[in-house]
């Protein structure tokens, strides 16, 4: 018997490769299509509403911030320069009408004999009086007595030591600093002499 006969011109090849990544291929391609997929969904006007309401609020912040820096280059408006510049005047005006003959007489009825007053320094802002004493005093315990003397007398109020230091050749004398507000209207502690 002679061999079967094969009508076919070519012969017959295994044909599982080609098939197996053709396959392959269709599943990779289903799978990119499905990401794109998911990728055109997120990106429909509906979901991505709250990301353009993010946007639009993060560009109204660059906006105000741009404005701000830009208002912040150009300096304060008229008005409020206008204002600082009339406050300015008002505190100079208040300086200069500064009733140093009423702030003595009153220094000089509290000033204890151990107390040497070596400066006195006034700033005036919005009307307020704030005065920085210096003085010499022969103990730490007259320094610290003065404070409680200042702040008996109704026109003194706040006191406090700003510092505390040696005075340059002087013995053992001390050099104190205070601080305190000033009330220029204050009416007048009743002498002590008075009503006797």
């Amino acid at each position: 018997m002679k061999g079967r006969l094969n009508l076919a011109s070519q012969r017959f090849g295994n044909e599982r490769g080609p098939v197996l990544g053709f396959s392959l291929l269709c599943v990779v391609l289903l799978a990119v299509t499905a990401r794109h997929a998911v990728e055109v969904r997120r990106l429909l006007p509906s979901r991505s509403s709250a990301l353009q309401r993010e946007v639009a609020s993060l560009e109204a912040e660059l906006a105000a911030l741009h404005k701000e820096a830009a208002d912040l280059k150009a300096g304060p408006s008229p008005e409020r320069a206008r204002v600082e510049e009339w406050q300015t005047v008002k505190d100079l005006v208040d300086r200069r009408v500064f009733r140093w003959t009423e702030l003595f007489a009153r220094l000089a009825r509290t000033l204890p004999s151990d107390i040497r007053l070596t400066g006195i320094t006034p700033t005036l802002n919005k009307g307020a009086v704030k005065l920085e004493l210096r003085a010499s005093v022969k103990t730490m315990d007259a320094g610290l007595a003065f404070i409680k003397t200042l702040e008996d007398q109704p026109e003194f109020q706040d006191v406090y030591p700003a510092g505390v230091g040696e005075n340059g050749g002087k013995g053992a004398e001390k050099e104190f600093s205070y601080i305190m507000q000033y009330l220029v209207d204050a009416p007048d502690a009743p002498s002590k002499g008075a009503g006797r």
